[in-house]
């Protein structure tokens, strides 16, 4: 008896979050792809699975950024003097 086994198709991940920008990198959500619940950064940062339905996530630079996000963001805020600027697309510039 032979078993076919198929790569999984790679994901793209979802995000919720609910438009506040004072509550920045802390609002967002993310979206399993398989039972559609909304995960925190605590619900995947360990082990890389929906505690729901046990998806697997596969390690990204999305996902990494989506779990540091946070830390990233209150690293910044203690830094004197440190400002960040967004650039917009050349396309948008003036």
């Amino acid at each position: 008896m032979q078993i076919e086994v198929r790569p999984r198709e790679k994901c793209e991940l979802r995000f919720r979050s609910s438009g506040n920008p004072a509550l920045s990198a802390n609002d967002h959500k993310l979206i399993c792809p398989q039972c559609g619940e909304l995960l925190t950064r605590a619900d995947v940062e360990v082990f890389y699975s929906c505690p729901y339905c046990t998806y697997r996530f596969e390690p990204s630079a999305e996902l990494e950024d989506f779990i540091l996000e946070p830390e990233i963001d209150g690293w910044i805020r203690r830094q004197p003097g440190l400002t960040v600027q967004f650039l917009l697309p050349l396309e948008n510039r003036n």
